[in-house]
């Protein structure tokens, strides 16, 4: 199917022509361009032989997340950095509150010192604004070529509202758009104890669901196949980061290592005397940890980090406890890692050989 067909003028109507307002004509192309990408999918459809736009718009979907997925990826990517720089910010905060100019001062030479830009996390979302946008608007008086297939299941047409359903028909489809919304941002949530991004996670998707009843179901799909897409996504960046953190985190303790060890080497050498290294056999291993007088085994990856929580739920006295980190930022109890216990005696130590006795 080519330009001038046409099924192509009917869908998208007349070649949009420049005009005095080129910001008008280019919102008109950018319609223009998402209205022929649909047939386009629909039209795949056709020829594996299940026609049907409600498929049709899961393939334009994976086709627009393929687009904006390499800004999706840098903007997570920042979002995670940010989220490890919290502490540091948080000390520049304590040190220069006072002096508002000289705080911005500090948090700026940080970002560039760490290489992360604060503001990488809004270019996706400007990307993606336009295109709801213009689907809204395109969907509204979209013709399709061939509106036997323009359904879904319950939806006879996918150019009614979801609200105009009766009962709880009406509520299906924004249900199912709240439920992946929060899928897609629970796996990307970068600290799921900050109470801003906890309360984003429960109003965004209640949100969201509640939009959707003025949304036309075409839309609807749209934006379910979206947030899924994105979910899947998120599950395969999230094991990749978190083995990349795994690495990262050796890494620094082995520069660590490294500079303690030239502190002692550099110390015996001011003092004259002949640095020796101590037994690697008789030191304790460095993913083991200490916490309340019990050893525990860290994984790589794993840190710890103290914490103040209420001691009653109905109290307001605070305690310090001491809580284990993962790679991906999630927490959980010190309790809840394998002990270092030492092995089990062997029954020989007790003098049961059992068959292997002692030489003469």
């Amino acid at each position: 199917m080519y330009f001038g067909s046409d099924i192509w003028f009917k869908v998208a109507g007349t070649v949009p022509e420049f005009g005095s307002n080129p910001f008008v004509w280019l919102w008109d192309w950018l319609k223009y361009i998402l209205t022929w990408a649909i047939e386009r999918s629909f039209d795949l459809t056709m020829a594996m032989g299940v026609p049907s736009y409600a498929l049709g718009i899961f393939f334009f979907t994976i086709v627009i997340k393929l687009l904006l997925q390499p800004a999706m990826t840098k903007q997570m990517r920042s979002a995670r950095q940010m989220s490890k720089l919290q502490p540091l910010l948080q000390d520049i905060q304590k040190r220069y509150g006072s002096n508002k100019q000289r705080m911005q001062q500090e948090q700026m030479k940080l970002y560039q010192e760490k290489g992360v830009s604060p503001f990488a996390g809004c270019l996706p979302v400007l990307l993606q604004m336009p295109i709801l946008f213009a689907l809204f608007q395109s969907l509204r008086l979209f013709d399709p070529a061939y509106p036997e297939y323009y359904t879904f299941f319950w939806v006879e047409d996918l150019s009614i509202v979801c609200g105009q359903y009766p009962g709880l028909l009406g509520w299906v489809l924004p249900v199912i758009v709240g439920a992946a919304t929060f899928l897609q941002q629970y796996l990307a949530i970068t600290n799921r104890n900050d109470r801003t991004q906890k309360m984003m996670l429960y109003m965004m998707p209640v949100m969201f669901g509640f939009f959707t009843r003025s949304f036309p179901a075409f839309l609807a799909l749209y934006w379910t196949y979206y947030s899924l897409v994105g979910a899947a996504i998120q599950l395969f960046l999230n094991k990749r980061w978190a083995i990349e953190d795994a690495r990262e985190e050796e890494a620094r303790a082995a520069r660590e290592e490294e500079e303690k060890r030239q502190k002692k080497l550099k110390k015996a050498g001011q003092k004259g005397k002949e640095f020796v290294e101590e037994d690697s056999d008789e030191l304790k291993d460095d993913n083991i940890v200490t916490v309340g007088g019990v050893d525990y085994i860290l994984p790589p990856g794993y840190t710890l980090r103290k914490k103040k929580v209420r001691a009653h739920p109905y109290s307001d006295e605070e305690e310090t406890i001491t809580v284990a980190v993962m790679p991906d930022g999630r927490e959980k109890p010190v309790a809840s890692l394998k002990k270092n216990e030492p092995p089990m005696p062997s029954l020989s130590s007790f003098g049961f050989g059992f068959g292997q006795g002692k030489k003469k």
